[in-house]
């Protein structure tokens, strides 16, 4: 009987060890048909596209212009009734009191108006926020602030504002589908001098805009737009900033400079601050280390800047933070201002100048760009701009199509629009994207999927 147990026992533990064997194989087995076993299709495709973008109006009788990059790119008005995209016959369409939304495309286009002060602006849509670092409630200001909601529901915006004494009870606003509401800045903080606007999205999709206008009495104190930004830094480049040129320089005429920063996070920032031109780069007295209070705009005569030629301002931080620089010129018994607003790092950037003669500059430690143009006679030009630090391009005649190309990393890029003969309008451009490439999923259905029960 003993023998017949210790018999089975051993039966037992060589099945034990048969499955210790078995399972390990099988596993093998399992993982090697896996790996050869073919392969099912994809399930997710990735889409990319550029979004649509807004080109504001200022209406009030004023001159504006949308500048497209082609002719071909569809377009409609915001006004309330028009839905479809439709094509153009002209990359130009003048616009009076109705905003116009732009098709995706990689080119960025641009609104110009005009009305004896000359105001340029990418055209844009917003990624949930846009800041602007710039305008005024004072008694001169005729600044406006227009919200367009170019979708087919109401949309709603909180509306933030800093001064100089803190952030103010932000307030909500909310705006009707396919239209633009216009806010003027003097009713949201009358008397205030300095400001910072941040306009954030609750719901839809909205673009936003600053136009900046002075006036005393009849008289016009310039005006420009005040180019949005998506999110604060630690290096903030504004590169294109200028002095008089050339035949400007004279007893009459003048230019003042203000850098204006504001850090919106509740942690106060050390900033130096830098100033580029063809003459070399320097930090001015007083603006090393300097202390910036958190969420309290300030504002920095800048007496130190070049008077004769374009330069650029670099913010360095420990804490992220907005800057801007606004120039107030005056051309004999006129008035002129221009705001520069920090910019993004250049890839490729192509819009239409409609026959603007622009001057360009490039800030990085090694610049490399490709310009490609079309002159307003027609002609091809192209040039090569190398260097370091910074870099100015003067082009020798009124452009429409401009193509810039960045070689390399780190280097930004804005444009300096001077008065032309008869005019004394001035602005400055960032060399901005309007929209960037979005990329998507979408599932692909495959009938070998669904099982049957």
């Amino acid at each position: 009987m003993r023998k017949i147990q210790k018999n089975l026992s051993k039966i037992d533990l060589a099945k034990l060890d048969l499955k210790k064997v078995a399972i390990p194989v099988a596993l093998m087995v399992l993982a090697g048909l896996s790996y050869y076993a073919p392969e099912r299709s994809q399930q997710i495709k990735l889409t990319s596209s550029y979004p649509a973008t807004v080109c504001p109006a200022i209406g009030n009788k004023v001159s504006s212009i949308a500048a497209l990059t082609s002719s071909k790119i569809n377009r409609r008005s915001i006004d309330g009734s028009s839905k479809r995209l439709n094509p153009g016959k002209s990359s130009v369409i003048p616009m009076k009191n109705d905003a116009i939304l732009v098709e995706g495309n990689p080119g960025t286009s641009l609104t110009f108006a005009n009305n004896g002060w000359k105001a340029v602006v990418p055209c844009s849509v917003s990624n949930g926020e846009q800041w602007f670092i710039g305008g005024s409630g004072a008694l001169t200001s005729k600044s406006f602030l227009y919200i367009s909601n170019s979708g087919f529901s109401q949309s709603a915006v909180d509306i933030e504002i800093f001064t100089p004494n803190g952030l103010l009870e932000p307030s909500e606003v909310s705006i009707p589908q396919n239209s633009t509401r216009k806010i003027a800045i003097d009713s949201l903080v009358p008397g205030e001098e300095a400001i910072a606007i941040a306009v954030k999205t609750k719901s839809g999709r909205v673009s936003s805009y600053l136009f900046d206008e002075r006036k005393k009495g009849l008289k016009s104190l310039g005006a420009d737009f005040v180019a949005p930004v998506a999110t604060a830094r630690k290096v903030v480049t504004i590169p294109a900033i200028t002095g008089l040129l050339d035949k400007l320089v004279t007893n009459t005429n003048s230019v003042t400079h203000t850098l204006r920063l504001l850090v919106p996070a509740s942690i106060d920032a050390n900033i130096d601050v830098t100033v580029n031109s063809n003459d070399g780069n320097f930090i001015p007295i007083g603006l090393s280390q300097l202390e910036v209070k958190s969420q309290r705009l300030i504002s920095i005569p800048l007496t130190f800047a070049p008077t004769g030629q374009p330069f650029s301002v670099i913010v360095e931080s420990d804490q992220p933070i907005f800057a801007s620089v606004f120039s107030n010129f005056t051309y004999g018994k006129s008035s002129e201002i221009a705001w520069a607003t920090g910019a993004d790092e250049l890839s490729k950037w192509s819009v239409n100048l409609t026959g603007s003669r622009p001057i360009l500059n490039f800030v990085g430690d090694r610049i490399d760009v490709q310009i490609s143009a079309t002159g307003t006679n027609g002609k091809k030009i192209t040039k090569k701009v190398t260097g370091t630090n910074f870099q100015t391009w003067r082009a020798p005649t009124g452009l429409n199509r401009l193509e810039v190309t960045a070689n390399r990393g780190g280097i930004s890029g804005g444009v300096i629009f001077l008065p032309e003969v008869g005019k004394i309008g001035t602005s400055y451009l960032p060399m901005n994207n309007g929209a960037n490439l979005e990329t998507a999923s979408e599932p692909i259905s495959d009938a070998r999927v669904i099982s049957r029960g």
